[in-house]
């Protein structure tokens, strides 16, 4: 994979979102505020132009990854990598500022969201090793994490992820698989376009609804897919087949993205799965610590799921 399209901060620029940073700060003592976030697209036009030309131009050319570098992240003044989420959100304020420039920066793509059932409901996500929970998916280090769309097969699936680095002592990669890179055969490109590949549905896991893995222009396609969860229909020799040959080409296709404290990075889901190796996390306060919000740009499609206009959480027992 050739390298992420990257911005890299000047001196000026910095200490310009550096000022509108602390301008809403003082307004708003958390991201979760509903007023923050009726106006974050409002706020986010005070963010550096080439910043905003960036991301627009990324949005726009569908870049599956796109890296705005070297805003700076104290180390020290960071604490200590939490244990797990809810410690994170707890201790508020030593991140709050890398917070609202995640999220001003990705209301410049769409709407960040979340759901009721993550991280308690909370907008962004601290991503962190938890000790005792080494296998479990969204805690995992020891056991590797597959490559996936993020949340693949779900009506409301984010368009973008975005990511702040905090901190990756260890240089623990993400793993990028993009669809302009899959070599595949144009018949078993045919069957991965019917819909005969399932996944089971968030909140309703014993009901699986079947999609097309490849999707949208022929020559340039979306990809949604999961290594875990996904199934080809029963009994369907060539969707099973066809399944393997996609499991092989991203397997082939997938390129380390190292990502440095003060990266923030955007991933478009529909054009790359990712995922990320196992590691062994020290749990001595300075493991890996990411912050990602997920990125909606059809917002109006969950209002049903919402409790109001300016509510940015999908409630989880609503969707059936």
């Amino acid at each position: 994979m050739a390298g992420p399209c990257r911005l890299t901060l000047l001196d000026c620029e910095i200490d310009e979102i550096g000022a509108l940073l602390s301008e809403v700060a003082a307004r708003y003592s958390f991201v979760d505020d509903t007023g923050f976030l009726m106006e974050a697209e409002r706020l986010a036009h005070g963010l550096p132009r080439r910043l905003r030309a960036f991301l627009a131009e990324c949005r726009a050319a569908e870049r599956p990854l796109f890296v705005i570098a070297r805003w700076p992240v104290d180390d020290a003044a960071l604490g200590l990598t939490p244990p797990d989420w809810r410690a994170g959100c707890a201790d508020h304020e030593s991140i709050h500022r890398h917070q609202l420039l995640l999220v001003l920066a990705a209301s410049l793509l769409g709407d960040p969201f979340t759901l009721s059932s993550a991280q308690g409901g909370h907008l962004v996500n601290h991503i962190v090793p938890v000790a005792g929970a080494e296998r479990q998916i969204s805690a995992a280090s020891s056991e590797e994490l597959g490559w996936h769309t993020e949340e693949a097969g779900f009506r409301f699936r984010p368009d973008h992820l975005g990511f702040i680095c905090l901190r990756n002592p260890q240089r623990v990669p993400m793993m990028i698989g993009l669809a302009d890179h899959l070599v595949l055969d144009p018949a078993v490109r045919e069957i991965l376009r019917s819909p005969l590949f399932g996944m089971p549905q968030l909140g309703a896991a014993e009901r699986i609804e079947y999609a097309p893995v490849l999707y949208g222009d022929v020559d340039r396609p979306y990809l949604s897919a999961d290594s875990v969860y996904m199934v080809p229909a029963p009994g369907d020799r060539a969707a099973a087949e066809a399944w393997e040959v996609l499991g092989a080409a991203i397997d082939t296709a997938l390129r380390p993205f190292v990502m440095e404290p003060g990266d923030l990075y955007f991933l478009d889901n529909h054009r790359a799965v990712h995922g990320r190796p196992a590691f062994l996390p020290r749990y001595d306060g300075a493991d890996r610590w990411l912050l990602r919000v997920k990125i909606g740009r059809d917002l109006r499609a969950s209002r049903p799921y919402r409790g109001g206009a300016g509510t940015r959480v999908i409630d989880f027992d609503r969707l059936g």
